[in-house]
């Protein structure tokens, strides 16, 4: 797992949760989220803001699995995005969730939200196994794919779709 160390509060922390802060006239640090939102926080004025670190939970989907999701409140001037994903091998993978609120918002009312928004995504099966191998439950699938840029694939998102009912399935970058 890729660890960086905050140059502001010196401690070391996974690199996804972690921000090179700065510009060419000042220079760049790389920050710990948390240190991050202080100085957004500091720069807009924001005293009040809750610069508050929420702990893993596990929810379990439909199917029975548990899923660990892991929390980043990151502050964007008049907006806080608060983010819940898997880790992977050590890096941010599978179900990815995020909500937009104000800074002066309550951050655990946010978090209820968020996490009323997985519950309800992990409740319903969207794709089984089905002896053609796997196959889309009902008539919509909604969902995001990502990865990484390789020499082949240069996109930023992929846009699949799918039209059950004249059997025609497509995808583009």
């Amino acid at each position: 797992m890729h660890q960086d160390r905050c140059e502001e509060c010196g401690e070391v922390t996974p690199g996804y949760d972690t921000v090179h802060y700065g510009s060419m006239d000042s220079g760049y640090r790389q920050l710990c989220t948390r240190c991050f939102n202080a100085v957004v926080a500091e720069l807009h004025g924001l005293d009040d803001f809750e610069n508050i670190r929420l702990e893993p939970i596990g929810l379990t989907d439909c199917a029975g699995e548990e899923h660990q999701f892991h929390f980043q409140t990151r502050l964007l001037g008049g907006i806080v995005s608060l983010e819940a994903f898997e880790l992977r091998e050590a890096n941010p993978a599978g179900y990815t969730f995020q909500l937009i609120g104000k800074p002066e918002e309550d951050l655990f009312a946010l978090l209820g939200r968020l996490i009323q928004r997985i519950r309800s995504a992990l409740s319903v099966k969207h794709i089984e196994d089905g002896q053609h191998g796997l196959q889309i439950v009902d008539d919509t699938v909604r969902g995001e794919s990502s990865g990484t840029k390789t020499k082949t694939v240069a996109c930023r998102s992929w846009l699949l779709m799918v039209a059950k009912s004249h059997g025609k399935s497509s995808a583009r970058c």
